[in-house]
């Protein structure tokens, strides 16, 4: 066969089918929790395997890299997260307390990453040595806006928000979207998007109050740092966030609520998610064998269950061994106490696939969104204990679903407490029937989670950044958003046509006064001529 004639046939072949060139991408992912990571890790393999060439910035690299990607280790930068939360820590405080001490921490944490990872050898050769440029950007939208110089670096590569929660209440003025205070909860706060008066009070305080302190002092520090790394003639972060061309929200109207999103805000929740592997033999055996079915009790990756005071593990021991049902319970430590038959101690679990197998009735969690999708993919009632983050406003989700509730930590400390809502949820069939109803509406979709977002990712490249999703209301103002100054001229007019008609009022009066004061007058002196 003729060489050329063989060579075009390969690039046929190897060519994406629809038309988008090989692109080569940046991924910036700098948060240390595995977590996050879980909910990029697909879409970036998934680009990979279509021929794109992909650079990743993460504190996870590969064990074996997939072809046409290359690992920018962070390894070593940042503390591991991986079992860092104690119980004890912050689990009595009030949620307002609560909420504003997790966006304080997540700020605080993410500042510091900022200055440690530019000063990374590895980031720094990237910065300084690239030539090739970058076709598109993903980065991770969490708490170091410090990256968005890279988008400056590496310009006019367009660069998509990739986010592993809900977007925060800032986000959405980026991309001209509408934040409703009154039906939107902040992510850090407990409220579901049926809100009452003090709620909607709450959140709305909270939200203004959280979004001058980006304005004021979070973004100008992370000016700083991105002007020391990258160079002084880093334009204003907050430009640079207005030029996103999508945000990928790892939320689904199904489970986190509807809300009024432009096109450039896309919905992939449960993107981590694949197919339920089978368990291994022995948890097989232990899951498999329970004919009054199984509980999944875990806290997640970050929160180190073993630091629960060893008296209340013991009760809570005693407690689920009065259960008909066998537990798995997620624990790092030695047993804090006497085992009963009927709970398993693991320091390690397949989560996903103990909840969707068939025989699991029950998941006790912290609310943590990856949890919560999964929990709702695989049709199980969720007991939430909420720790940190967006758990609370995760719980009160599922809540209102009814396919759940939540507890306060308090109630790990209360074993009588405790199992009297892992009863209630057992026998109440409501809470089952509702958790199979919220399963088949977030499963029900045109396209899985990971085509959406390779859709959408491919569809910013093949539109040079798709600047017609970008929103009007990212260039206005805020008190223009809000139409404060429409009210305010409203409010002026009304108040001038007021004062006109009063004072016109007033003038008729005064000559209808004068006038008829005038004929009493003269009344009066004709009566004392008489």
């Amino acid at each position: 066969m003729d060489t050329k004639l063989l060579v075009l046939l390969l690039l046929a072949v190897a060519a994406p089918l629809d038309g988008v060139l090989a692109a080569r991408i940046l991924g910036v992912f700098p948060h240390s929790g595995k977590t996050h990571f879980l909910v990029f890790e697909p879409l970036l393999k998934e680009l990979a395997a279509r021929g794109h060439e992909l650079v990743v910035l993460s504190h996870f690299p590969q064990k074996r890299p997939p072809a046409r990607w290359t690992d920018v280790s962070l390894e070593g930068t940042q503390v591991n997260l991986a079992g860092l939360i104690n119980l004890e820590d912050g689990g009595g405080l009030h949620p307002i307390t609560t909420s504003a001490f997790d966006f304080w921490f997540i700020t605080q944490f993410g500042h510091y990453s900022c200055d440690d990872i530019y000063s990374h050898p590895p980031v720094r050769e990237l910065i300084e040595k690239d030539r090739r440029g970058f076709d598109l950007i993903i980065n991770e939208n969490f708490n170091t806006n410090c990256f968005l110089g890279l988008v400056h670096r590496f310009r006019p590569a367009p660069y998509i928000a990739m986010s592993s929660c809900a977007p925060f209440s800032w986000d959405y003025h980026r991309l001209g979207n509408p934040y409703h205070a009154a039906t939107m909860p902040n992510t850090f706060l407990w409220f579901s998007d049926e809100m009452s008066f003090p709620e909607r009070v709450i959140n709305t305080v909270y939200s203004a109050a959280i979004r001058a302190y980006m304005t004021l002092v979070w973004d100008p520090a992370a000016q700083r740092v991105a002007e020391k790394h990258v160079g002084p003639g880093v334009p204003p972060l907050a430009d640079l966030a207005y030029n996103m061309s999508l945000m990928l929200s790892n939320t689904h109207p199904a489970l986190n609520r509807p809300k009024p999103l432009v096109p450039g805000v896309v919905e992939i929740g449960g993107l981590h998610i694949g197919q339920p592997q089978p368990l291994p033999q022995d948890l097989e055996q232990f899951v498999g064998g329970a004919k009054d079915g199984v509980i999944l009790f875990s806290l997640g990756s970050m929160i180190r269950t073993s630091s629960l005071p060893q008296e209340s593990a013991v009760a809570l021991l005693r407690a689920l061994g009065t259960l008909k049902q066998r537990v798995v319970w997620k624990w790092e430590g030695e047993a804090p106490g006497p085992v009963p038959k009927n709970v398993r101690l693991s320091k390690w679990l397949p989560q996903f696939d103990v909840l969707c197998h068939n025989n699991t009735r029950l998941f006790i969690g912290h609310g943590g969104l990856l949890s919560t999708s999964e929990a709702a993919h695989c049709g199980v009632p969720l007991l939430g204990i909420a720790m940190y983050g967006d758990q609370r406003t995760n719980l009160a989700a599922v809540a209102k679903h009814g396919a759940g509730r939540s507890l306060p930590y308090s109630a790990l400390k209360n074993a009588d407490v405790f199992i009297k809502h892992v009863r209630e949820l057992l026998d109440d069939p409501s809470y089952q029937q509702n958790a199979e109803v919220l399963s088949q509406r977030f499963r029900d979709r045109p396209m899985s989670p990971l085509d959406t977002a390779v859709y959408w990712t491919e569809y910013v490249i093949r539109h040079k950044g798709a600047p017609h999703l970008r929103g009007a209301a990212r260039n206005l103002a805020w008190y223009q958003e809000a139409l404060l100054d429409v009210l305010a001229v409203v409010v002026l007019g009304l108040a001038a046509a007021l004062y006109v008609l009063f004072a016109m009022v007033r003038a008729v009066l005064r000559l209808v006064l004068r006038a008829t004061c005038g004929s009493c007058d003269n009344k009066d002196a004709k009566k004392k001529k008489a």
